[in-house]
This record gives structure tokens, C-alpha cells and sequence, in this order.
């Protein structure tokens, strides 16, 4: 009986003993798992502030590489994206050490009451020039300017002979034939062509152009090609129609257009008719001056050969000489 009771109080203080040592490391344990979890949220703290202040400083960075200026000396710096690309800013960009973009110069300007297109001073009152008159310029310095402006000329004749077409067939119409040569080096680029047009074709203003490669109007001779250049030019200007036989293709249509619209006397008004562009008639005035500019020896006029005196005798006359 008491060796049962004996076991019995054995048992019981062995479970408690257990008991407690159980209580015991419970706690222990429980702290032990706690401590990396406090440690591992500390560290990803950190690690969060950290990366968020390295992409503060980065973005202030960017933002101060983007916008900032640099002086200019000799060479400047231009800031991009990349620092490292330096180009040359030319002189009249440079103002206080600041970059600025510069700006185009415009085609035509004014100064002294004077317009200048690209530096060539204009003739005065060059807007109210008519299209009609006699020439200024000489066949000469049309010569000698067009062989400067394009020392390999090709045509199917010479120039010489060219120009002499167009003094011929202009004044056949009273109308201006050093501009009316001008406007045709202006349209053929001093009759070096590049364009849709080619030499061969005796086009000498473009007639008949309307890009993407097509051609225009082609001519038997150069003759045939003046004759319709200003021909064309008298659909713009007059009701009546050409002294000679109509050869421009495109005459009957600008004709028309003009007559509904109003006829122009002037080269001002070929601005934004004949040519889109608005600055069409300077091109014409400031290559007639070119012309014009050029210094040539004008030869000598021939004089004219005295024809002899033919009295014309009566039957009378001739019948006295007969008899005496």
C-alpha cells in the first residue's frame, strides 16, 4: 500500500517538475522567435529609407543636369540628356553667358527705306514695276551673268542666241524682256534645270510642273520654248490674245482663270499667282539686278551702211536724156 502511495506521489511530482520546466522554456522560446522578427523589420526600415534617399538625390541630380546653364567662352557646352556632346554656338547666339536658339534670318528685310531679298538690294518702287516696257539691262550683261551663274550651260542653242529670242519675242509684245530673262533663270535655276524639267525640252519657265516628277510642257526649239514662256505671261497680264500664234499649253486655262479673278500688270502681282510662294517677285528683281550689276564691254554700234540715193526719173526725163 505504501510502496502504491509512494509511486503514486513520485508520478505527481515528476509531471510536475515536467510542468515546469515546460512553463519554463515555453517563454524562452517564444522570445528566441520574436528577436529575428523585430531585427528582420528594423533592417528592412533602414533598407527602405536608405533606397528612398538614393532616388531623391538621383532625381535632384537629373533635375539640375536637365536645367542647368553653362557660360560660354569660345566653345559651349550645349546640356542634354548627354553631358558629354559638345558643339560649337555661333557668335550671334551667345548673349550673358545663356545658350539661346537662334533664329532664321528672314529672306527680305527693310532698312534705309530700302528692301534687300538675301542681301541684293531691290530696285525701288520694284512693287509697281510693270511687266510691259522697254528693257534696262543689255543683252550683254544677260550674256555675261548667265555664263557666270552657270559656266556649263546646256541648252539647244547658245546663249547668245537665247537671249536674242527673248528680246525678240518679248518686245514683239511690249513686254520686258530682261525681267521676262529673269524670271526664266529664276524658274530653271540659271538654266541648270535639277528639277522635273530637263534640258532637252526648251521649257524655260516651268509650264506645265506640278512635281512628283512630272515633266511639263516640251518644246520643238528654243524659239517655240520663249514664244510660250511669254505667252503665258500675256494670260496673266492682257484680255486680248498674243500677237503670234498660241503655242503655250497651259494659255487658254491661266487665261481664263485671270479673267474671272482680275488680270495682273505687274511682277509683284505673279506673287501667289504664278508661284505660291509670296516672295516670288523678289527672286525676279534681285536676279534682274544681278544682271544688271555686271560690268561689260558693250560693242560698238555698227553704223548703218548710206544707201545710195536713187532719183527715180520720170518717163519725160528719161525720154529728154534720149533725145539730147
Amino acid at each position: 500500500m505504501f510502496y502504491k502511495k509512494f509511486s503514486v506521489f513520485c508520478f505527481a511530482v515528476l509531471l510536475a517538475m515536467q510542468a515546469a520546466v515546460c512553463s519554463a522554456t515555453v517563454p524562452q522560446d517564444a522570445d528566441n522567435d520574436a528577436k529575428p522578427k523585430v531585427l528582420n523589420q528594423k533592417v528592412l526600415k533602414q533598407a527602405e529609407k536608405k533606397a528612398q534617399k538614393q532616388a531623391k538625390q538621383a532625381s535632384k541630380k537629373a533635375k539640375k543636369q536637365k536645367y542647368s546653364q553653362i557660360a560660354v567662352g569660345e566653345k559651349a557646352a550645349v546640356v542634354s540628356t548627354k553631358p558629354s556632346v559638345v558643339r560649337d554656338v555661333p557668335q550671334s547666339v551667345k548673349t550673358e553667358g545663356v545658350i539661346k536658339t537662334p533664329t532664321a534670318k528672314p529672306l527680305l528685310t527693310e532698312r534705309d527705306g530700302k528692301y534687300y531679298f538675301l542681301g541684293t538690294e531691290l530696285p525701288e518702287a520694284y512693287r509697281s514695276i510693270s511687266i510691259y516696257g522697254e528693257p534696262s539691262a543689255t543683252k550683254t550683261q544677260a550674256v555675261a551673268y548667265i555664263k557666270q551663274a552657270n559656266p556649263e550651260v546646256k541648252l539647244a542653242c547658245t546663249v547668245e542666241e537665247l537671249v536674242d529670242l527673248y528680246w525678240q519675242e518679248a518686245e514683239r509684245e511690249q513686254v520686258r524682256p530682261d525681267l521676262a530673262l529673269a524670271q526664266s533663270l529664276v524658274e530653271t535655276g540659271a538654266y541648270k534645270y535639277g528639277g522635273d524639267v530637263l534640258h532637252h525640252q526648251n521649257n524655260f519657265c516651268g509650264l506645265g510642273t506640278i512635281g512628283g516628277g512630272v515633266r511639263g510642257a516640251s518644246f520643238a526649239t528654243p524659239e517655240l520654248g520663249v514664244r510660250a514662256h511669254i505667252q503665258h505671261l500675256l494670260a496673266y497680264t492682257q484680255r486680248k490674245e498674243p500677237a503670234t500664234e498660241i503655242v503655250d499649253p497651259r494659255y487658254d486655262v491661266a487665261h481664263r482663270i485671270r479673267m474671272e479673278r482680275g488680270i495682273v500688270d505687274t511682277w509683284y502681282g505673279l506673287n501667289g499667282t504664278w508661284a505660291m510662294g509670296s516672295l516670288y517677285c523678289e527672286k525676279i528683281m534681285a536676279t534682274y539686278q544681278k544682271i544688271m550689276a555686271m560690268q561689260v564691254v558693250e560693242p560698238a554700234a555698227q553704223p548703218e551702211k548710206k544707201k545710195e540715193k536713187q532719183e527715180k526719173k520720170s518717163m519725160k526725163q528719161r525720154v529728154r536724156e534720149i533725145l539730147h
